[in-house]
């Protein structure tokens, strides 16, 4: 061995120890979480003076834990760990043996809950492998089925937290039940259609799940909002308010950067530009901000004489709900609601629209 070597030999050490560690911690995290969870709801079942707090019990049990042990028992903490234990009851045996050496952490716990070697073996595997993190996107998903699905995929790919957010976002396991080649799917899902760039990080994930698609080969991200797009263009034209098709990613380029705006229409009657972008998760400051940057380079580049500003819809779709929000781009509130708002559809219209879509595509799934 010479002295590089040796370099090298502690370095692999000082990690695979470093890796170790963290995992260990990772793992410890999430027990006690599940642990807080199942005393939380058995409190909540048999607690002999529960009925003294009520509703107000992980308020106050927020509190009490706060000033006990620092932060991290926030309410809205106690209510995910209270949500964990009921989406992963069925560990119960699992985190008895994991506690054997502990008996008194969890001296009620079930060990013999009907749970087949498979699934011992998956919880196991998330147990060490997935963390706490990872948990918190796992248990918003109310599907079972959909559920495993991503629990396997973030095993089978090591997906970050980053990264199995964005391919529930983007819609891969109904991305997968519209396809044939499934196989082909989840080899695009594994590349992971890596962001690169910031301008790519707005872009990337903002797709919909939406009805009317014809079953295709490999159903894509892009293929979805497409689908979309024709949609909502369809929808706002039939409400016969005066709309009229423009454009579609048109691109805007300012100081040689590429920025495309997903929908453009006119309106007859209100005489101006309505601009319209799709996102896909929550509404954020940073969407209004990029909207108005869109309407004020119409109104300087777009506009033609006897025109009226150009006003912008913001479409926000997560799992969960639909967000829609107007933009105007600096115009007066006042004139918007007397004139504008007049001509254009509600913000409840096309939440009932989004919601629509998802039902019907839902419908479609589940009939396949």
């Amino acid at each position: 061995m010479n002295y590089s070597e040796l370099v090298e030999a502690i370095g692999y050490i000082h990690k695979n120890a470093q890796y170790h560690a963290v995992q260990a911690v990772n793992t410890s995290i999430t027990i006690q979480n599940w642990l807080i969870g199942y005393y939380i709801v058995e409190y909540e079942q048999q607690g002999s003076d529960r009925a003294q707090y009520g509703e107000k019990l992980l308020q106050q049990l927020s509190e009490d834990l706060t000033q006990r042990l620092g932060r991290g028992f926030s309410e809205r903490n106690l209510r995910l760990f209270r949500q964990f234990y009921r989406t992963y009851s069925i560990w119960q045996s699992v985190i008895a043996k994991s506690q054997a050496d502990s008996p008194m952490l969890s001296p009620g716990l079930n060990t013999h809950v009907n749970i087949t070697p498979e699934q011992e073996k998956l919880s196991q595997n998330l147990l060490q492998k997935v963390t706490w993190t990872h948990f918190i996107e796992l248990i918003r998903i109310d599907d079972p089925l959909k559920r495993s699905f991503y629990e396997v995929e973030t095993l089978k790919n090591r997906w970050s937290v980053r990264e199995l957010k964005r391919q529930i976002d983007s819609l891969l396991f109904e991305r997968i039940g519209l396809s044939r080649a499934k196989e082909e799917v989840l080899e695009l899902a594994k590349r992971g259609e890596i962001v690169t760039t910031p301008e790519e990080m707005i872009r990337d994930p903002y797709v919909f799940e939406f009805l009317g698609l014809k079953e295709k080969l490999v159903v894509t991200e892009q293929q979805l909002e497409s689908a979309l797009l024709d949609h909502l263009q369809d929808f706002l034209i039939e409400m016969g308010k005066g709309f009229c098709f423009a454009a579609r990613q048109k691109r805007v380029t300012i100081n040689n950067q590429h920025y495309y705006i997903d929908l453009v229409l006119f309106n007859r009657k209100l005489k101006c530009l309505v601009l319209i972008d799709l996102k896909m998760g929550e509404f954020t400051h940073q969407d209004a901000g990029q909207m108005n940057f869109y309407l004020n380079y119409a109104k300087a580049e777009e506009m033609e004489e006897g025109e009226n500003p150009p006003v912008g819809i913001i479409l926000c779709a997560s799992k969960d709900e639909t967000h829609v929000e107007y933009a105007l781009g600096g115009m007066d509130n006042h004139l918007f609601v007397s004139r504008y708002l007049l001509e254009l559809p509600t913000k409840e219209q096309l939440e009932a629209f989004v919601q629509r879509e998802k039902r019907v595509l839902e419908q479609q799934l589940n009939a396949k």
